[in-house]
């Protein structure tokens, strides 16, 4: 959807609601999330792997390289999509703390309501094939704003502890984030509010004009090489004729 389609949709929203609708989409997400900010409850901007958000202030990044190339939280609407787990950030140590993961996807997502139903089917069998757990979800919602997404908010129990989970899948074109909170039960509804507002800043950033994707830079350099493979031996080979069919002293 294009910007001018976007404020058109939210015109229209606005006036048949009487801006009441426009403003729990539009205007109050984005109050929550100024609140948030002025009053330190997120941290610095974090950027990484095409995305950038605030977390929540208390959450840290924990040591990466245990977690590399695992696709935990990567869900993921078809099977065959590249994913993986970009991002691990906690807010303290022991089965009290809370985790952020986020997984970026190589597919586009548009929020729409056939992908909310989509995402919230796979939300549980992927925490079943790659966790073994049980997650029962208890809400789907789809949110608007600047940056529409999915949210999938359930409880599953984990080493006889009842944790809550929310995972979110942020609409973005080519590729996009899913975000998987999870907190001990009792510790959701006083962080909610800071998980929210987090979101809310999340943005996928747009390639680089002139920046070839990695994969697509190997690719290219693999067809480079091979065609510099090709063109020496072609090279040779007009050689060898030379010598043997060139004229003799």
């Amino acid at each position: 959807m294009s910007h001018g389609e976007a404020g058109a949709r939210d015109f229209l929203e606005y006036g048949r609601t009487g801006g009441a609708g426009y403003a729990r989409r539009v205007v109050w997400p984005l109050l929550t999330l100024m609140l948030m900010v002025q009053q330190g409850a997120l941290g610095a901007e974090l950027r990484r792997d095409g995305y950038s958000f605030r977390p929540p202030a208390s959450f840290r990044m924990t040591g990466w390289e245990r977690y590399a190339g695992s696709r935990v939280g990567a869900v993921s609407l078809e099977p065959g999509a590249s994913r993986g787990l970009s991002a691990v950030l906690m807010d303290g140590e022991g089965p009290e703390a809370a985790t952020w993961l986020v997984s970026v996807v190589e597919q586009g997502f548009s929020a729409s309501p056939s992908e909310r139903d989509a995402f919230a089917s796979a939300v549980p069998g992927h925490f079943l094939r790659e966790l073994g757990l049980t997650l029962s979800p208890e809400r789907v919602d789809r949110v608007g704003g600047p940056v529409p997404r999915v949210e999938v908010l359930g409880t599953l129990r984990e080493a006889g502890q009842v944790r809550a989970v929310l995972v979110t899948a942020l609409a973005s074109e080519g590729r996009h984030a899913v975000v998987t909170v999870s907190a001990p039960a009792e510790r959701w509804e006083a962080l909610a509010p800071q998980v929210r507002a987090s979101l809310e800043s999340f943005r996928m950033e747009p390639p680089v004009a002139g920046v070839v994707p990695r994969r697509v830079a190997g690719a290219l350099a693999g067809a480079l090489a091979g065609a510099l493979v090709a063109s020496y031996a072609a090279w040779r080979r007009r050689q060898r004729g030379r010598a043997e069919f060139g004229p003799r002293g």
